[in-house]
């Protein structure tokens, strides 16, 4: 079960699909010329916010266990995305 969610703002392109797939748990953050995700603090429905993961295009959503382990990116998503970069 996901009980926390970071976003690792240097990776994220600001293109929105977490805020607008569940904005209980995604905001904007207007910095400068750039958007960029931020976690509201709260959560939203689980399969939500796993979708807003998963339909991030650089991985820059890491949704977190109550231990504190990764749920998402798995080792297999990470791995093809250095994949598709690397061609």
């Amino acid at each position: 079960m996901i009980s926390k969610i970071e976003v690792e703002a240097a990776a994220c392109i600001g293109c929105g699909t977490c805020w607008v797939a569940c904005p209980q748990a995604f905001k904007e953050d207007d910095i400068g010329d750039d958007l960029k995700a931020l976690p509201t603090g709260g959560l939203g429905d689980q399969l939500m916010m796993r979708s807003a993961a998963e339909g991030c295009p650089t991985l820059a959503i890491t949704l977190l266990d109550e231990a504190g382990k990764a749920i998402y990116p798995t080792e297999e998503a990470r791995a093809a995305l250095s994949a598709a970069n690397s061609w």
